[in-house]
């Protein structure tokens, strides 16, 4: 019974380490992966004391175990020398993420712990949108990690490049934000939490909404325009499809010749011409998991070959020559299975809480996916690390919510 109450503790502690990820992530990298492993090593414990399974066996779960195995099978293709690579990779990347979105979905299980995640969510959200019309407006140059604001050079008073906030790219800044910006939305709209927090909800929504505008990303865009339409579809009908046209029209009016432009088109055909050609060689277990920039490196056709890689740019394609169609496949069936879930819940949840967060979180991943098709999102430890939690969020709301109807 005595070894019995250290179980408070360490839940309190995996607790907290899930506040701080989210409130961290956007700024730094370290504190993220101290506090994963910290949450890890909390869990593990619990359920050594426990003697509890360690493991659960929904289907949604399964096809994350086969996405683990598929990646671990993939190493049996990996060159000799790229065995480093992909070994280091299976343990800090595909166990750790799979063990984050498993501790978040056992961790977060009441409604207190749903609510404290939101609120330091939302501080997050606050202080990066502050960093970044700071950076934008004032400084050019980000308060938290220094970071200046992307292809500003100082030359012309009326450019002020495009804003990053804590994030190196504009494009991860906009991926990040996706993520946010609906959950912000629909519990302005429909959480009936009070007048304070529907205006507060709403500040941040359009914070959000504005810095995805100035940021001219239009992949991150497109995942926007497609997560709205859905939303239009389901809850707000022809109201939305109004509010849809108008946002549309001020991002292009906002990006202008950014939208036409055919520089990056361009440099991703290229890009997705030489990764399905990386693709090809191992197309059923790939080429082994964290080859990708090396294998690219290898097969270029520019002034740049053997000297430097690159990503797809496209996350399913280069899990594809990674983990070949086995390992798409398994992520492809995780992510259906998860959002399909969130959607089927909603018909039976009262709650306007746990109804719009998620929905709000749904499409926000909904968003994240599109963009995804088009850069590197799943690639990048911050917005990695904010996919897995957000995926264990949003399971941990539908069970809360079916357990509290």
């Amino acid at each position: 019974m005595k070894i019995e109450k250290i179980i408070p503790p360490l839940d309190k502690i995996a607790e907290w380490a899930l506040y701080i990820i989210i409130f961290t992530l956007p700024f730094s990298k370290s504190l993220v992966e101290i506090f994963i492993a910290i949450g890890i090593f909390s869990l593990i414990a619990k359920k050594i004391i426990l003697r509890e399974r360690f493991f659960p066996n929904t289907y949604i779960e399964i096809t994350l175990y086969i996405l683990v195995a598929a990646s671990l099978i993939s190493i049996f293709n990996t060159q000799h020398s790229q065995l480093g690579l992909s070994a280091r990779a299976f343990f800090s990347k595909t166990l750790k993420f799979a063990a984050l979105f498993l501790i978040t979905r056992e961790i977060i299980n009441t409604r207190v712990k749903l609510t404290n995640f939101v609120t330091m969510a939302a501080l997050s959200c606050a202080i990066i949108l502050i960093d970044c019309f700071v950076q934008y407006y004032i400084t050019h140059v980000d308060l938290l990690r220094n970071y200046t604001s992307f292809l500003y050079r100082g030359v012309t008073p009326s450019f002020r490049g495009y804003p990053t906030a804590s994030f190196p790219f504009q494009n991860d800044f906009a991926a990040w934000m996706l993520v946010f910006i609906f959950p912000a939305f629909t519990i302005a709209f429909f959480a009936k939490r009070g007048l304070a927090k529907s205006i507060a909800s709403f500040v941040i929504f359009s914070g959000l909404l504005y810095a995805l505008i100035i940021t001219k990303v239009r992949g991150a865009w497109a995942g926007f325009i497609f997560s709205f339409i859905l939303l239009s579809c389901i809850r707000i009908r022809k109201i939305g499809w109004a509010i849809l046209i108008v946002i549309m029209l001020l991002g292009v009016i906002c990006n202008g010749r950014n939208i036409l432009s055919m520089a990056s088109i361009n440099d991703r055909s290229v890009m997705w011409k030489n990764s399905t050609q990386i693709f090809m060689r191992h197309p059923i277990i790939g080429n082994g998991l964290n080859t990708f920039y090396d294998n690219y490196m290898k097969i270029r056709q520019d002034e740049y070959r053997n000297t430097h890689g690159s990503y797809a740019h496209n996350c399913y394609l280069q899990m594809a020559a990674e983990t070949g169609l086995v390992g798409l496949t398994a992520f492809l069936a995780f992510v259906t299975a998860l959002l399909l879930k969130g959607l089927r819940s909603l018909r039976g949840i009262k709650d306007p809480f746990y109804y719009s967060l998620i929905l709000g979180i749904g499409l926000g991943l909904t968003a994240f996916l599109v963009h995804s098709a088009v850069d590197t999102n799943l690639y990048s430890l911050p917005l990695a690390a904010l996919f897995w939690l957000s995926c264990g969020i949003l399971l941990a709301t539908v069970k809360i919510a079916e357990s509290n109807p």
